[in-house]
């Protein structure tokens, strides 16, 4: 087989996140949608109870019913999201029983609330679980419009109808969300919002918990710049084209990279060439993630070459972590993005192309 002398190089801007677990890549939108199940807090003054009887023997409705919302999302980089969300806060039905007290109100009443959101998402990967998984925390404000409706009366014989009020109210949740894919992920959380004023004497809180979908929005590709270098049978390719921080999934970059490698590697003789994956990563983490990381990310490649056409029986994976990397100490002296920036040749994945002598052949023969 003729040998060949050709490596690929390519580099990508690198992501601002400093530590070594990250999740979504920088400035992308998402949308997503969310249903569950809701209820209403802090009625008890008002006698809202699900199905308990009060002292006149009078049954009030339940407090909890169905929930859900809608939401748009910037992902500003791997740990902060920003989020306008719209929720259906959920209702409760009630009787004021007490007839004799100060107020003298009495009957039929019912409360309902939605309201949209503007909240701040931070997240962090549970890579010990899955590389997949985050939990988050959300906080912010949102714009509360609840409506009562009172078909109750005073002693004046005046009736009360209905009325609406608009307020700002505090929310908070926390979740987890698992990626699916590149596009989708899904998200369990739970969501409370504090003290939604109304102008009856009732202010509850809503809770709220809820299953949700989000899809990604990818953001418009760039060409990106590639460099060809001679080194004898090797072919390097720098990881962030092929995988996101911190991921193992190849990206749509990724796989057309490998494609490129394909017209050669398919026409390797098994009987006098071996192919061995290898994995890098760069110093920032701890040495057994980035060696698990190096290891799948070389799997991948491995899998997706075979997947194309390259024998299964003459490639092999393998991880070597954060263990050799070749920017040297001149990354020493920097911080935060532009020390990751610096580590990028770190982050990469070579594929070598070794020649076997007609000793290995016999040997491998053997033992097949």
């Amino acid at each position: 087989m003729k040998k060949t002398t050709l490596a690929l190089a390519i580099a990508v801007a690198s992501l601002s996140a400093t530590a070594a677990n990250a999740a979504y890549e920088d400035n992308t939108f998402y949308i997503g949608g969310k249903l569950g199940w809701s209820e209403l807090y802090r009625l008890d003054a008002n006698k809202v109870r699900g199905y308990d009887k009060d002292e006149a023997g009078i049954k009030t409705s339940n407090r909890s019913n169905v929930a859900g919302g809608a939401f748009l999302g910037f992902q500003a980089n791997p740990y902060l999201a920003f989020e306008l969300g719209y929720d259906w806060l959920g209702s409760a039905k009630y009787k004021r029983n007490n007839l004799t007290d100060t107020s003298g109100i009495g009957g039929n009443s019912k409360v309902s609330a939605q309201g949209v959101s503007l909240t701040g998402k931070l997240s962090y990967p549970l890579s010990f679980i899955s590389d997949d998984l985050d939990i988050y925390g959300r906080a912010g404000g949102m714009i509360t419009i609840s409506k009562w409706k009172n078909s109750g009366y005073v002693k004046t014989n005046h009736r009360l109808d209905h009325g609406t009020k608009t307020d700002i109210s505090p929310v908070f949740a926390l979740g987890l969300d698992y990626r699916l894919n590149e596009d989708f992920s899904t998200r369990l959380e739970y969501q409370y919002v504090q003290h939604i004023h109304t102008q009856t004497d009732a202010s509850p809180n809503a809770g709220a918990v809820t299953l949700g979908v989000t899809y990604r929005l990818n953001s418009p590709s760039v060409a990106v710049p590639v460099e060809i270098k001679s080194e004898v049978n090797r072919y390097i390719l720098n990881e962030d084209i092929l995988f996101s921080y911190s991921k193992a999934d190849l990206k749509a970059e990724g796989r057309q990279a490998l494609d490129n490698l394909l017209t050669t590697l398919v026409k390797i003789n098994p009987t006098q060439s071996a192919i061995i994956v290898i994995g890098h990563t760069d110093r920032l983490g701890s040495d057994s993630f980035n060696q698990k990381l190096s290891e799948r990310r070389a799997h991948t490649v491995v899998n997706y070459l075979v997947q194309k056409g390259v024998p299964a029986g003459i490639i092999s994976a393998r991880g070597m972590g954060k263990s050799q990397p070749v920017t040297g100490d001149k990354c020493n002296a920097l911080r935060d993005g532009e020390l990751k920036e610096c580590l990028a040749p770190d982050r990469r994945v070579e594929i070598e192309v070794k020649a076997r002598n007609v000793q290995e052949v016999q040997v491998i023969d053997q033992t097949n």
